[in-house]
């Protein structure tokens, strides 16, 4: 059985109040030989203190609910991690959600968490939902007057916390980058169209293509689902685009288009320059290593942890997203352009 307080008490002679202030940090006038002896009879006994019933008296339970939309992509486990991390540092307390992208899904998850007391959720949106379905999934946790934050996938308003890349500037470097190298008509793999995330690096690609004087072609844009079954449908769909590289939003579909290029004995980076997105571990394992735009997502994971438990921060960021900057990784996916296409 657990050791409680009482069980100090009759083990040192002490009494129950004496043993309370000096286990709870406020024995201040209590002499410090007898703050040995109930810090040794506690260690002799075994105790830990009951956190569901110090959560009762403080009205918190010191865990956080992270619901994910697809556990088994790389970059959603590698966020955990960071998340599972930042928790552990803190003493606190994870519930992990997975919802196969779905909607339904999120909302039941947030009223499990809920039911659980969870003092925070940690909230990636199914990649299904709309801004009306987001909406539905922030009135329930702000009637259920549970803080969150919206992470990587998420929406503006005035009274929302969210943390993300800034995902514009990352279609932008990794565009440039395709550019800089020769390229001109440069093929686009996006995400859900109705993902704030996607729409941003679409933007970022337009606004390369714009400064370098280069015409959009809306055909060499197929609109994907970030995985990888999407990268090869979008391979199949550019068979009769002319184009030199491919610009993927994520690297699951930039993997899915890798393997239809190879199938097809399509020499990569000789013949196609390919770019992905995220930087997850596969991407430094392939035969062709691929390029692609880093997200710090295991450091994005422990800084929501950091800002979540943090009631101030959490007060001054209401409203303004919390942005970290992505970075473009070279490797040997990418090559000069050497095919003569028009623009």
């Amino acid at each position: 059985m657990r050791t409680t307080i009482k069980d100090i008490a009759n083990y040192t002679g002490l009494s129950i109040t004496t043993i309370s202030l000096v286990l709870n940090g406020k024995g201040d006038k209590i002499p410090q030989k007898t703050k040995e002896i109930v810090f040794q009879a506690a260690k002799e006994l075994n105790y830990s203190p009951n956190k569901v019933a110090i959560g009762l008296v403080k009205k918190r339970t010191y865990s956080i609910g992270l619901i994910l939309p697809d556990i088994s992509n790389v970059f959603f486990s590698n966020l955990a991690k960071g998340v599972e991390d930042a928790c552990r540092t803190a003493g606190w307390n994870l519930f992990l959600c997975n919802t196969n992208d779905s909607h339904k899904s999120d909302m039941q998850y947030i009223q499990v968490m809920a039911d659980k007391g969870v003092d925070g959720i940690l909230y990636v949106m199914a990649a299904e939902s709309d801004e009306k379905r987001v909406q539905e999934c922030i009135h329930l946790m702000e009637n259920l007057n549970i803080p969150y934050i919206m992470i990587d996938r998420y929406i503006y308003g005035e009274n929302l916390v969210s943390l993300a890349t800034n995902h514009k500037k990352g279609g932008y470097l990794a565009t440039k980058y395709l550019i800089e190298l020769g390229h001109k008509r440069i093929a686009c793999i996006t995400g859900p169209k109705n993902l704030v995330c996607s729409q941003n690096r679409l933007l970022g690609y337009k606004e390369a293509l714009e400064e370098a004087g280069i015409p959009f072609k809306k055909e060499l844009i197929y609109h994907g689902q970030y995985t990888i079954e999407s990268g090869r449908e979008a391979y199949k769909y550019l068979a009769d685009k002319e184009y030199s590289a491919i610009f993927a939003f994520n690297d699951m579909s930039a993997f899915g288009v890798y393997k239809e290029l190879v199938m097809q004995g399509i020499r990569v980076p000789d013949e196609i320059s390919l770019v992905g997105y995220d930087n997850i571990f596969f991407c430094d394992l392939l035969d062709v290593p691929l390029t692609t735009i880093k997200q710090p997502v295991y450091e994005m994971g422990k800084q929501a942890v950091e800002v979540l438990v943090d009631e101030e921060r959490m007060k001054q960021r209401k409203g303004n997203p919390i942005f970290i900057e992505p970075e473009l990784v070279i490797r040997k996916s990418t090559a000069p352009c050497n095919i003569k296409i028009s623009p």
